[in-house]
């Protein structure tokens, strides 16, 4: 029984559990990146899952679709996920009670002074007493870090959603490029035939052809590089969809139509009609301002702790001693005198984190107001120019078709009018460019809204969904 006495603290410290190494199975991941598919059942799962309901199979990949690829298979939010998960189990152990601790001794006398029994023993009970709140103050700081790390994931499916959105413009971009450099180059082709004959006739000079072949080369070469581009794009669209090529090529992309898109939200009462609606938008909606007052008030429960600090914590000892034939009881009590360290140090130190989370705060509400002006202006001359170029299409357009009657007349040569259809793919690509511009515009008026408005109404509540459901 004694014995007992005398192991029992050793023996509840040792009643853990063993520490197993876990290596990092590099092949392993390795083998699951490079196999990662849509056609696999848990994605198939999580479609499913998704609300409204997305139609399965997937035929054509749009921007809501390629976004719950992304959000499945991309490791940027698995990180997010596990950054998150390890801030939830931050917010356990910060609510973790001070442990109990045990205290034995065994002492021996020579029985100098006549002591009845030569041993002693004894047993300590160390009680910890936490005062102040200091418990209460730790969980508040671990649950403003699980705020801020939910926070993120949120941030980090809109940069995936943001990124896909800029893919798909360039890519309906360089196919509609792509389209009328073939037509293009068509016409190039007739016209350059058409002289070469008047070359051969001895009607037209070496002078009249070359700067048609020129152009006509030209031309071929922008579509070669073009083709090679759109190969890039549909590439990247994959890897920021969280994909690989080794199993998923060929993945069919809808094709987007710019022209429509604009149309449409053109013909609506429009959201980022002015900057200051942009402004208010934005700094209401947007994750890094709810990042940033999450910081805020972690940093001040940080200063709260700090001076919580001023009161010692406690510590009660009961405890009963077998000394030499008597028992003895005894209770103490103990504390942590603060001599070296000043708490007005401390204070200082957490009330500028404080103050520094304050300006960092001001400093992103006076980014986000500036970027509120400088999308708007930006989307309003791209805009703008869209509508004079339009104009200046619209009226190609009309005299191609107007020249292309009377060739068909006779009353103008087949060479006028090919030089007109060539004016015509000129302005087209003016336009194009140009949609493709304001296209963009929207995406950063989107991007700093943080609100979905070109391209899909979906928005990334998929996400939020699995945040109380961290990364496996």
């Amino acid at each position: 029984m004694r014995l007992l006495a005398y192991l029992s603290p050793l023996l509840l410290t040792a009643c853990g559990i063993a520490f197993q190494a876990k290596p990092i199975p590099q092949q392993q991941n390795i083998d699951a990146i490079q196999q990662a598919t849509p056609a696999a059942d848990g994605f198939k799962t999580f479609i499913e899952s998704q609300s409204p309901p997305m139609p399965w199979p997937i035929n054509a990949w749009d921007l809501d679709s390629l976004t719950l690829s992304a959000l499945y298979f991309h490791p940027a939010l698995k990180v997010a996920k596990s950054d998150y998960a390890v801030a939830l189990a931050g917010i356990t152990s910060a609510g973790l009670r001070p442990q109990v601790g045990l205290n034995g001794q065994l002492s021996h006398s020579n029985r100098a002074n006549g002591d009845i029994n030569p041993w002693s023993y004894g047993l300590q009970v160390d009680l910890p007493v936490i005062t102040a709140n200091k418990r209460q103050i730790n969980i508040d700081i671990a649950q403003y870090q699980a705020d801020i790390a939910k926070i993120m994931i949120s941030e980090t499916a809109w940069t995936l959603r943001q990124q896909l959105s800029l893919d798909l413009i360039l890519l309906a971009e360089q196919q509609a490029m792509q389209g009328n450099l073939s037509r293009l180059q068509k016409a190039q082709q007739t016209l350059l035939a058409a002289y070469q004959k008047r070359l051969d006739y001895g009607v037209a000079g070496k002078s009249d052809v070359l700067p048609i072949r020129l152009q006509h080369d030209q031309s071929a070469w922008q579509l070669q590089q073009l083709t090679l581009q759109i190969r890039q794009t549909e590439q990247k669209i994959l890897h920021d969809a969280g994909l690989t090529e080794q199993h998923n090529l060929p993945l069919n992309i809808a094709p987007l139509q710019l022209s429509q898109i604009l149309k449409a939200r053109f013909a609506q009462s429009q959201a980022y009609a002015d900057a200051s609606t942009i402004q208010n938008t934005a700094l209401t909606n947007r994750m890094d301002i709810q990042r940033g007052l999450a910081q805020y008030a972690k940093a001040e429960s940080q200063l709260r702790l700090e001076m919580a600090k001023r009161y010692p914590d406690l510590s009660l000892n009961p405890g009963m001693i077998y000394e030499y034939g008597d028992k003895i009881w005894s209770l103490g009590i103990g504390t942590m005198l603060n001599l070296l360290n000043k708490s007005s140090d401390l204070w200082a130190h957490a009330e500028q984190v404080r103050q520094n989370e304050a300006v960092r705060f001001y400093a992103l509400q006076h980014q986000v107001i500036q970027l509120s002006e400088q999308t708007f202006i930006k989307y309003r001359d791209a805009a703008k120019l869209l509508v004079t170029l339009t104009h200046e299409y619209e009226q190609q357009s009309g005299r191609k078709v107007q020249l292309e009657k009377q060739w068909h007349q006779g009353l103008i040569d087949k060479t006028e009018y090919l030089q007109i259809e060539i004016q015509f793919y000129s302005a087209q690509q003016r336009l194009i460019t140009q949609q493709a511009n304001v296209m963009r515009a929207l995406q950063e008026i989107e991007n700093v809204m943080q609100k979905p408005i070109a391209l899909s109404q979906r928005a990334t509540a998929s996400a939020n969904q699995q945040q109380e459901a961290p990364a496996k």
